[in-house]
């Protein structure tokens, strides 16, 4: 494939349809749409695409035969409405697990041929027409327009708090406020804008300015640029059109919300896997809530966190509710009639039983999936109060689990509050399956829209950065 071409069956399927006759040269279908491919192809780097991968150069270049000319042209095409439709990268390898959306490159080809050749108006709509998507494409046309304003980043030192002064200080306020001159001390001004910037930026707004708010504040356009590119590809990963009524949580904003009938109807914090345990991204359905669960103590847990603290103190396990399964029994024991130091892994089960110290609290929410993840109540409300939370084992903690049965519950059952009050109040262990399953869409945009602002979050998981490589590399699929 001297050429680079990237469709090269598509492209004989398609040449093969039309008798290998030009199809952009030689009063070809498309010879007055070059033009509009180019426009095209440079109108996809406002998006985060690289025209240098669709043949842009060569093109251009009156230089190459026709024929090949010609090929290269068809090939630009079809790459381009690939990855307008389903992403330029395989979301596979960034842990995406939805389904990617698979663009039929012939048939797209046939059908502009067929519809008159209208380059434009076929590639056009192919991009994702979400109001989130388009967002994010005008936050990137401001910020590639802005002008080059060059500030000093703030170098790396102890905690920068009220009532500090110095040369750390005096480049803070310049980049907080823009060029000017300052007096170093770290006031009551300089702390109100240091809150509002720590709030716009998903941290906990007090004031101490360290690593995590360093790394934001330094942050240039191109870097947003970057973090921008990333999340338009991951909008081009996920299905054109969503569900009207459906539960979505943002791994990376540590949120949850409910859409309903296309309007937003609950919202609330959540907890999500740790950087080595982290939360998938995939499309599930919520089929069932069970109230007053047990928790089966998955086998990495039961072996990494729960086996050492067995052989310590199991008479505290005990307390907490953890009762053992041993290799070939089908009973359930304390956990103190056990000799923990005779027991490897492998050769038993952990369940802790319902009640308050119970992990899950008392509701988890079911959405059967390949990853063991679910949503769940937790009983360690502390850790709501932190603004990054990755604290699980790769579920999701609910702040307001109650909220979410109701809205649930009354949503598919028209259950009235009383009855998942008493669901909610008391044992037994009850399952309450849902006549008609909600979809749930677990994603990771670290740019996304909010109160009619793109607002930026940490990439707790450092998979933005992937991403943009692969994007700049043309890693053409």
């Amino acid at each position: 494939n001297p050429r680079g071409l990237a469709n090269i069956s598509a492209l004989a399927e398609l040449y093969g349809a039309y008798q290998y006759q030009p199809l952009w040269f030689e009063g070809g279908p498309l010879a007055t749409q070059r033009a509009a491919l180019l426009a095209e192809i440079e109108e996809s780097a406002g998006h985060g695409l690289r025209p240098a991968h669709y043949h842009y150069d060569a093109l251009g270049a009156a230089s190459l035969p026709v024929a090949q000319l010609d090929l290269l042209y068809s090939d630009a095409l079809l790459s381009q409405a690939r990855h307008r439709y389903g992403g330029v990268i395989s979301a596979m390898d960034e842990d995406w697990f939805f389904e990617r959306q698979q663009l039929d490159a012939v048939q797209f080809a046939r059908d502009l041929l067929a519809g008159g050749g209208d380059v434009r108006q076929a590639l056009q709509p192919l991009w994702p027409q979400h109001p989130q998507y388009r967002a994010l494409l005008e936050k990137r046309a401001q910020l590639a327009a802005q002008p080059e304003v060059f500030t000093q980043p703030v170098p790396p030192g102890p905690l920068l708090r009220p009532g500090d002064s110095g040369e750390r200080v005096r480049q803070l306020q310049l980049r907080l406020y823009g060029p000017g001159a300052y007096s170093g001390f770290y006031d009551t001004e300089l702390l109100a804008a240091v809150k509002e910037f720590q709030r716009d930026a998903g941290l906990d707004p007090d004031g101490l300015v360290g690593p995590a708010s360093l790394e934001i504040l330094n942050a240039d356009r191109f870097s947003w640029i970057d973090q921008l590119d990333a999340n338009l590809e991951r909008w081009r990963w996920l299905p054109r059109q969503l569900p009207a009524t459906y539960i979505l949580v943002n791994i990376a904003d540590f949120r949850l919300q409910v859409v309903d009938a296309g309007e937003p109807a609950l919202d609330m914090d959540v907890i999500v896997g740790r950087p080595y345990r982290s939360t998938p991204v995939f499309a599930g359905s919520l089929r069932y809530l069970v109230f007053y669960p047990y928790w089966n103590v998955p086998y990495s847990i039961a072996v990494k966190d729960k086996l050492p603290l067995l052989r310590g103190d199991p008479t505290a396990m005990a307390a907490a509710g953890y009762e053992v399964q041993l290799a070939g029994s089908d009973t359930f024991l304390p956990v103190t009639e056990v000799d923990w130091s005779a027991i490897r892994p492998g050769e038993f089960t952990l369940r802790q039983r319902p009640g308050d110290k119970n992990a899950l609290g008392k509701v988890k929410f079911m959405l059967p999936n390949g990853h063991s993840v679910y949503l769940h109540d937790t009983p360690d409300k502390g850790l709501f109060n932190k603004s990054e939370r990755v604290f699980s084992s790769g579920c999701i903690r609910l702040s307001e689990p109650r909220a979410l049965a109701h809205w649930v519950l009354g949503h598919d059952h028209h259950a009235r509050r009383g009855e998942v009050e008493q669901l909610y109040a008391s044992g037994p262990t009850t399952t309450a399956y849902l006549g008609t399953p909600i979809p749930v869409l677990i994603v990771y945009f670290t740019a996304f829209l909010e109160d009619g602002e793109v607002v930026f979050r940490r990439d707790v998981y450092q998979r933005d950065a992937d991403i943009v490589r692969q994007l700049h590399a043309g890693v053409v699929l």
